[in-house]
């Protein structure tokens, strides 16, 4: 028999196994640690100086930007409770992708600048309703030369527009630099052509963007105004370069009822058979007015700029001022959409033109009277007299009166004329100028006066060219034209067409 046991405590053997792999885990830590060292030199982290950056970056272009636009109606608006991660930011405008790409110069250095966010559009003032110069690319760059009276637009450098700048929506862009940009007057708005529509089979064009329509195939012949974006214009013809369209403006509205909008920014359809339409032969001259003195209502042109002979699109142009000069206002019309301006008596016997309000930031104008403009220019009858004092006589003319022209057909008028008088037609004196049409619908296409290209002595002929194109509706149709010595009329001469 075995004997009662001593008294022990006991420790369970799976406990004891744990203690021990504890210890041993301590000692083995222990032992791998290294000794203690002072802390380490901090370091640049990379992400840290990115986050950094942006923030300085963003609060640089939150003190400088100036307000954004309005959020469209399409955006999800903010309230009270949404963070404001929570509102989606406005969407940019989409321009048309075959709206052509403006060239913009790039900054340099410390230049303020606009980043497009988006793919944007430049127009020519302040608003979505002035005429569109091009695309402004999202990811590229321009320079600011402005910003609007109300911060909402930055004006930018384009070359290429007739004043040098255009205008972005400062919400799709990011602006740099921009602490010391002045602000510029907004241009007022151009009028807006009344367009004649075409049938269903017609050659035809359609608008990408606000464009306008000029006097001629180049960006140095005066608008009439823009045709908005979308407009579907009836196309009668094309420039020699292949450039422009030819397009029917409502006569009732501008006599000569036709113009001309750039290709680009079109696209067309059934123009293939679609004639060649010369261009002008030449320009009126281009020249400023006289300088305004201190202190006078004045006006600036906003574009290459008819000034005419009375307040209205069917009295003949003087002389064009040139984008960006500046001329005394000394009247304006009852109706408000024509200025008075001096003019050299080189082009006025008067010293007075008229120009559309339309192209002009005028200034200082609260006291400038309201002006009777003169009589327009008379209509003359489809087979007018001729009245030559002796002085010259027709020798021959193409096409021959009466001759019969499709609608929208172009063609070109030629005289010849003989000198009858006793004095030779001096070519620095002399010039052939229109003087009206047949119920008021002018149907050449060039200038309204030009100068003679050479002497013609007595004896002599002088032969003078016409490009002219009958209108779209049926009816009978001429001009009345003139040799004229200044504001003397030597002799008159004439063509009248039918139209089925």
């Amino acid at each position: 028999m075995f004997g009662k046991p001593k008294s022990k405590t006991y420790i369970s053997g799976g406990v004891a196994i744990l203690i021990l792999l504890f210890v041993a885990g301590v000692l083995v830590l222990a032992a791998c640690a290294p000794a203690p060292t002072p802390p380490p030199a901090p370091t640049q982290d990379p992400a840290v100086m990115q986050t950094e950056i942006a923030k300085t970056v963003i609060a640089e272009l939150t003190v400088n930007a100036p307000p954004a636009t309005p959020v469209p109606p399409t955006a999800v608006p903010p309230t009270a409770t949404a963070a404001p991660t929570a509102v989606p930011p406005p969407p940019g405008p989409t321009p048309d992708p075959n709206l052509p790409v403006a060239i913009l110069p790039t900054p340099t250095g410390s230049q303020p600048s606009a980043f497009a966010n988006l793919n944007t559009t430049i127009y020519g003032g302040p608003g979505v309703n002035y005429v569109v110069y091009g695309a402004f690319l999202g990811g590229r760059s321009a320079v600011i030369v402005g910003r609007s009276e109300d911060s909402r637009w930055w004006a930018v450098s384009v070359p290429v527009a007739p004043l040098g700048n255009g205008w972005v929506d400062a919400g799709f862009v990011t602006a740099l630099n921009v602490g010391s940009v002045p602000v510029l007057p907004s241009p007022p708005v151009p009028p807006t052509v009344e367009i004649v529509p075409p049938g269903a089979n017609d050659p035809q064009a359609v608008t990408l963007s606000n464009t306008f329509v000029r006097t001629g195939p180049g960006q140095n012949f005066p608008a009439y105004g823009i045709a908005p974006g979308g407009t579907t214009a009836r196309v009668i013809g094309r420039s020699e370069d292949n450039l422009w369209w030819v397009v029917r403006i409502n006569p009732a509205r501008v006599g000569v009822g036709f113009g001309w909008a750039q290709q680009s920014f079109t696209y067309a359809a059934n123009v293939a058979d679609v004639p060649i339409v010369q261009s002008p032969p030449g320009t009126v001259q281009e020249a400023p007015p006289p300088p305004p003195p201190s202190g006078a209502a004045t006006g600036t042109s906003t574009d290459f700029l008819n000034i005419r002979s009375g307040p209205g699109t069917n009295f003949p142009v003087m002389v064009v001022a040139p984008p960006g000069t500046t001329g005394e206002i000394t009247g304006r019309s009852s109706d408000g959409a024509w200025w008075q301006f001096k003019v050299a008596t080189t082009y006025s016997p008067s010293g007075l033109g008229w120009a559309m309000a339309s192209f002009v930031i005028a200034s200082n104008t609260g006291s400038v009277p309201v002006v009777a403009g003169p009589p327009a220019p008379p209509s003359v009858p489809a087979v007018p007299p001729i009245n030559n004092g002796g002085q010259c006589a027709l020798v021959s003319q193409t096409p021959a009166d009466g001759t019969v022209f499709s609608a929208g057909a172009p063609f070109n008028t030629t005289w010849v004329l003989r000198n009858t008088g006793t004095v030779t037609w001096d070519m620095n004196e002399y010039d052939v100028a229109y003087m009206g049409a047949y119920n008021g619908v002018q149907i050449h296409t060039g200038p309204d006066r030009f100068d003679f290209e050479y002497h013609v002595p007595v004896g002599s002929t002088y032969s003078f060219t016409a490009p002219m194109i009958a209108p779209s509706t049926a009816g009978t149709y001429g001009e009345m034209w003139s040799i004229a010595k200044g504001s003397t009329t030597i002799c008159q001469f004439y063509v009248y067409i039918n139209v089925p």
